[in-house]
This record gives structure tokens, C-alpha cells and sequence, in this order.
């Protein structure tokens, strides 16, 4: 019952770490180390939670483990729609900062 117990607590925090990574690819200025730092901690936890699992995987079957992951893949949805974003937007800045070096050519 211990395992479970901590199963499910360990399922709150991945949750509260999810909400905390969503809340810091909202802002228009995104602190990398934050994020970094935040899916490090969320990268141990689901390792601990692997861990319970290969120890009993019943706890696999569960809805709180269910939810987790269609929060997981929303979470990586989301990232890989800001990396798109962030891509888009540095790759409009070279492009920008490559004419205006053809600009300076004819000053």
C-alpha cells in the first residue's frame, strides 16, 4: 500500500511540475534555465514512477497513471509547438540580419 501510496503522490508532483513547465512556455520571454531545470526534475520523477511500475504494474492500469500521460503528451505538444515557434522566429532574424549585411556592402 506504501508504493501505491507514493505512486500516487509522486503522480501529483509530475502534475504540479506539468502546470509549472506550461506556465513558463506562456511567457513571451522564456527563462531556458528554468525549463531546463524543470524538465530535469520531471525526467527523475517519471524514472521513479517507471520504477514503481516495473514493480507492480497493475499501477500502469490506473487512471491517475492514464491522465499522466495524455498530460505528458501535452506537455511535449506544447514544447515542440514553442521550439517550432522560437525556430521560425530566429530563422525570420537571420534572414533579416543577412540583408541588411547586403545593404552595408553598398554603403
Amino acid at each position: 500500500m506504501h508504493l501505491a501510496d507514493n505512486f500516487y503522490d509522486q503522480l501529483v508532483q509530475l502534475s504540479d511540475l506539468d502546470r509549472t513547465i506550461t506556465n513558463e512556455l506562456s511567457f513571451d520571454n522564456i527563462n531556458t534555465e528554468e525549463i531546463t531545470q524543470l524538465v530535469d526534475n520531471r525526467k527523475q520523477l517519471l524514472l521513479s514512477l517507471f520504477r514503481a511500475i516495473e514493480g507492480s504494474p497493475q499501477l500502469a492500469q490506473t487512471e491517475q497513471w492514464q491522465v499522466a500521460i495524455k498530460q505528458t503528451q501535452g506537455v511535449v505538444a506544447l514544447m515542440q509547438n514553442k521550439t517550432t515557434a522560437i525556430g521560425q522566429t530566429l530563422y525570420k532574424y537571420r534572414h533579416g540580419n543577412k540583408s541588411v549585411q547586403q545593404y552595408k556592402k553598398f554603403l
